[in-house]
């Protein structure tokens, strides 16, 4: 039976359904102004800071921190003085992407002289200063003199000078890595591979941190195995690949059956006399691999980067004391590059297992390097 709808109820619907539309545009996302946040300038997270040797793909480490930095040197300027060229793979190109990382992940500005001339030393430090340059790096000891005589006349300007242990203790600080952590590497690995018991080192000129990197091969090998002999032969400074190599082939000729590197642009000069002989090299600094990664397994990897950034996060910290600070395993500026495929071809599983294990104990503090180094004769 069909019912007539009065005018009433008729008025009642409209005015429900009108509120139902109202609620229902008030809720629509699509509707009224964004309330989406700004974009943020993201941050870049820093590199891990626990190297593991034996990792595939293995980079640089990072500081020594656990949070991220942040951009905390913004409105600060950082310069770098270098001896060489930035292309320089095992010394002053290192630095400065140490000094890339400043500005990328702290915030610096920065600025750099390459391959500058022991003439021009002075001229430029004070130019970086006098333009207002808060922290001026210099990559090298060579640079400490002139550092030295610049930096009274600059108190509100700090000088940061690799491989330096001298201070002014006002505004000059040292930014060094340490080579016994450096060459204990080289021998804990090593002297689990010599079936001789006899490790050959190849030396560059006989200098301070060549000289520890010598004894921190020893300290390394003597951990594993008090039997263990290294042989070091000293070239010079300049020494070319025909001058290494035929050092290379001496040590051979007196039983090392695996041979070291610390002799710089001479290492493919080893690396010659070991692949000539079907012998294997363990090289320092820089990651030689590339040379010939049938015959380099493995370099123990001197952090310049890192050191120079760890120094940057101190100085913006307000941290940054006049006295010298070393930079090793611990603190991420030393450790193994990445193996060659050769090397996980030849090196036995329980060897790469050892080598962790040890640096696990000394970024424990379970293992002191440099107590190993003075237990030496």
């Amino acid at each position: 039976m069909n019912r007539k709808v009065s005018k009433k109820a008729i008025a009642l619907v409209l005015v429900l359904m009108l509120i139902v539309t109202t609620l229902f545009a008030c809720n629509d996302p699509s509707s009224g102004p964004s309330t989406t946040p700004e974009a943020t300038e993201p941050k870049t997270e820093p590199a891990a800071t626990e190297p593991a040797a034996t990792e595939p793909g293995k980079t640089e480490p990072g500081p020594a921190e656990t949070e991220e930095p942040g951009l905390i040197g913004e409105g600060l300027k950082a310069a770098m003085i270098l001896p060489g060229p930035i292309s320089d793979i095992g010394f002053s190109g290192p630095a400065y992407d140490g000094l890339l990382r400043m500005k990328e992940e702290l915030g610096y500005e920065i600025s750099f002289a390459e391959s500058v001339a022991a003439a021009d030393y002075e001229n430029v430090f004070r130019t970086y200063a006098a333009d207002g340059f808060d922290i001026i790096f210099a990559q090298g000891a060579q640079f400490l003199e002139t550092a030295m005589l610049v930096a009274d006349d600059y108190p509100d300007t700090w000088f940061a000078v690799s491989s330096a242990f001298a201070t002014n203790e006002k505004n000059i600080s040292g930014w060094n890595l340490s080579s016994h952590d450096v060459g204990f590497l080289v021998g804990i690995l090593a002297a689990q591979l010599t079936e001789t018991n006899k490790i050959g080192n190849v030396s560059g000129a006989e200098l301070p941190p060549l000289v520890m990197i010598n004894d921190g091969i020893r300290a390394g090998a003597a951990y594993i195995n008090p039997d263990v002999e290294v042989i070091n032969i000293w070239t010079s400074a300049t020494a070319d690949n025909a001058q290494t190599k035929e050092a290379g082939v001496a040590l051979l000729d007196s039983g090392c059956d695996i041979l070291h590197s610390s002799a710089g642009v001479g290492t493919p000069g080893v690396v010659s006399a070991a692949a000539e002989a079907g012998k294997y090299l363990i090289a320092n600094s820089a990651d030689w691999t590339s040379v010939d990664p049938d015959t380099v397994l493995t370099s123990a990897m001197a952090g310049w980067s890192t050191a120079a950034f760890n120094t940057a996060v101190a100085f913006a910290q307000g941290e940054l004391q006049p006295r010298p600070y070393m930079n090793g395993i611990a603190e991420g500026a030393v450790y193994l590059a990445d193996y060659t495929a050769k090397a996980r071809e030849v090196i036995p599983a329980e060897v790469f297992a050892r080598v962790d294990e040890i640096i696990e104990g000394i970024l424990a503090g379970e293992i002191v390097v440099e107590d190993e180094v003075a237990k030496l004769p």
